[in-house]
């Protein structure tokens, strides 16, 4: 028989973490985070990690496990997740996924393969990738992406640089973005050593902007501004850090820059953060499996909700 393992899912300031905290204690959980930024070492503010008093003694992992200059993949994640499963079940407590990374909860959920590629030759790819988005525009780095692969120029987000170098690094190692999800890489499936119970917190859009909105000014007052001095930093020893590129970061380095006022990089950051929002939402609506949990409930009555669905299965 298959062990149970809880998932709770949603796009950002959906109360996922909180959420996750209240079941975890009714049902001796360990809280396991999909977050692809929570993953580094000092970004706290930024990504909106749990306190140690908000955690109220529930155990969190796969948080803070990399520096900020450390490269790590959905495989590595996937890998880790596994790992933690395994270790909370040995102690016979209950593992509880939550996050809002829809490539990380894939990966886990789905027990997605992944193609290996030989070191020596991504090392290569890396070092050519460096040469060429040295000094050169995004209007430029998108053109060179165009001559290796006009199909996935056509689909992908020209202003997001961490996507467009991604798909630059599959194209040169052999393997276009769109070959791959031709073949619905994104979302292939293989047997699961876990049973996945999948709950996704629908809330409505106006909540949520509302939410993201308050959440930025608090940011802002909390001190994400000296957080996001390090990742400048680093940032401009190498362009292609992937916290560099994490929303609630890289929208104030205008004003690190004295080009924008705080006022409005703020302003950048909650219509970026409310258009990554939308963004989650699509990509789980295509996620089989969920159990559609109402999340305009107070907090209390929506654990009890996951809890009577959770045990009628």
């Amino acid at each position: 028989m298959k062990n149970d393992v809880i998932v709770i899912v949603g796009p950002t300031a959906s109360g996922k973490s909180s959420i996750g905290i209240e079941l975890a204690k009714k049902l001796n959980g360990v809280i396991i985070s999909a977050d692809s930024m929570q993953i580094y070492k000092g970004l706290d503010i930024g990504t909106a990690k749990v306190t140690s008093k908000e955690a109220d003694g529930i155990k969190h992992e796969i948080i803070d496990v990399v520096d900020i200059d450390t490269k790590f993949n959905v495989s590595d994640y996937k890998n880790m997740c596994y790992e933690k499963i395994e270790e909370i079940l040995k102690e016979n407590k209950t593992p509880i996924i939550v996050g809002g990374t829809g490539l990380y909860i894939n990966s886990v959920v789905n027990n997605m393969t992944f193609e290996e590629v030989d070191s020596d030759i991504e090392k290569e790819v890396d070092k050519k990738i460096e040469e060429i988005t040295k000094n050169r525009t995004m209007e430029e780095i998108c053109d060179y992406l165009k001559e290796l692969d006009i199909d996935t120029y056509n689909k992908i987000d020209k202003g997001n640089l961490k996507r467009v170098i991604r798909a630059i690094k599959m194209s040169l190692l052999g393997t276009s973005k769109s070959s791959i999800e031709s073949r619905n890489d994104l979302w292939n499936k293989n047997d699961s050593p876990y049973n996945f119970h999948v709950f996704y917190i629908d809330t409505p859009r106006d909540m949520l902007y509302d939410r993201i909105n308050k959440r930025v000014d608090e940011m802002v007052k909390e001190g994400v501004l000296e957080e996001t001095k390090i990742v400048y930093e680093a940032f401009k020893k190498d362009s292609r850090l992937t916290a560099g590129q994490a929303i609630g970061y890289k929208e104030f380095f205008g004003y690190l820059d004295n080009k924008k006022s705080l006022e409005e990089c703020k302003e950048n950051l909650k219509q970026k953060t409310r258009n990554y929002a939308k963004r989650q939402i699509t990509w789980f609506k295509k996620l089989d499996g969920k159990i559609i949990i109402n999340g305009t409930k107070d907090k209390e009555s929506t654990v009890q909700d996951i809890l009577k669905e959770y045990h009628g299965r």
